[in-house]
């Protein structure tokens, strides 16, 4: 383990920004690029990209169209910052291309109007991802299920074979297996690869949840791939073999500990970290190779989290700011703070930390903090 995470750390309050009127305003992560903070928020039930200094003050702000006032309402994905362009997408599916300084539209198009493909039942939630000059999205439905777009102008590169079911929440995640260059996403009801540079369907393999929510952000490593959920499910890790130039998978085993609603899971060596809706919820550890229990954790509950330097930094879903860092069979608390703004346990968005700060989003609010090391433990 990191040296830096055998420190006690004290979190101080630096600023605090109010984003919206909405109740809800999203569930989007903040994106720090340089001397400038980028998120998403709903103004006057509009769909808002933020810029904001790093004070906290306002700098921009650009309405891409309706916000998502429907279930849950707010912002799901997180803005793509890349060489001086912001990308978003918004729940309603409306894709805009800005200039990350001015915030002035370059380009914008509706995935979901121009494929003539519904809307899932808490809007469109994924996050954009980039590759070179290429941005993916996942699309669903029967007209395709992954998009690839040119980031320059918007344009439609390729759009992959449909897998027959509606998009997942969560955001595809790119990987080399084999020199083949692949990126595995989940739809409603299991787990899907494509090829990156064709945009060939390699499989699918069902993994479904209650009401659809897959929200998970598959995990590549070492010649396998894992997904999880916690809508009544569990964690299956799928070994990965290559045919040609097409890849197939294989099972290798499954964990019943380990079923992630949201919040993510992290590799750390052998051993898999998240939070889970299993056995009265909190925080589980399971090991890679053959998805053995290693512990769960009830001291702090289920959430969404930032690794840094060997400490969770954890948003709970009731509000709760916890730093711990993980021991053999459970994990050191290390700080603990209560944070106004969580409603019915809807503090959703991933912390942030950058530098020697770490940002947290709940609701309408926007914490700034400054990570102080105070001395050893």
């Amino acid at each position: 383990m990191n040296e830096i995470a055998l420190s006690i750390l004290a979190l101080l309050p630096l600023w605090t920004v109010d984003l919206g009127d909405a109740p809800e305003p999203g569930y989007s992560r903040p994106v720090i690029v340089g001397e400038r903070i980028y998120l998403t928020a709903n103004q006057d039930a509009m769909h808002t990209v933020f810029c904001l200094d790093l004070d906290g003050k306002p700098v921009w702000q650009f309405l891409s169209g309706p916000g998502w006032t429907d279930l849950f309402p707010g912002t799901r994905g997180t803005p793509l910052v890349v060489n001086g362009l912001l990308y978003d997408e918004s729940p309603h599916g409306e894709l805009v291309c800005l200039d990350a300084a001015s915030g002035e539209l370059r380009w914008r198009r509706n995935l979901l109007h121009d494929y003539e493909t519904p809307n899932v039942l808490y809007g469109r939630s994924g996050s954009l991802v980039r590759d070179g000059d290429r941005l993916f999205s996942q699309l669903g439905g029967e007209r395709g299920s992954m998009l690839c777009l040119d980031r320059h102008t918007g344009k439609t590169l390729w759009l992959a074979e449909s897998t027959g079911h509606a998009a997942g929440y969560g955001t595809p995640v790119s990987f080399q297996y084999e020199g083949l260059p692949l990126m595995a996403a989940m739809d409603a009801k299991g787990v899907f690869v494509v090829h990156r540079q064709s945009g060939q369907l390699q499989f699918h393999i069902r993994h479904p949840a209650r009401l659809d929510e897959n929200i998970f952000n598959p995990i590549y490593h070492d010649g396998a791939l894992l997904v999880s959920n916690g809508a009544g499910s569990d964690t299956k890790c799928f070994k990965l073999v290559r045919d040609g130039e097409s890849v197939q998978a294989k099972e290798l085993w499954t964990n019943q500990l380990l079923a992630n609603a949201h919040g993510g899971v992290t590799l750390i060596d052998d051993r898999l970290y998240g939070s889970t809706n299993k056995r009265g919820g909190g925080f589980a550890c399971i090991r890679w190779k053959d998805g053995t229990d290693v512990f769960l954790d009830r001291k702090i509950t289920r959430g969404s989290f930032a690794l840094e330097d060997g400490l969770f930094y954890i948003l709970t879903e009731f509000g709760e700011l916890v730093v711990a860092k993980p021991r053999e069979t459970d994990f050191d608390v290390l700080f603990r703070l209560e944070l106004s703004g969580a409603k019915q346990g809807q503090a959703y968005s991933h912390p942030v930390v950058q530098g020697n700060r770490l940002y947290v989003r709940i609701g309408t609010m926007l914490y700034c903090f400054e990570i102080v090391k105070t001395g050893s433990r």
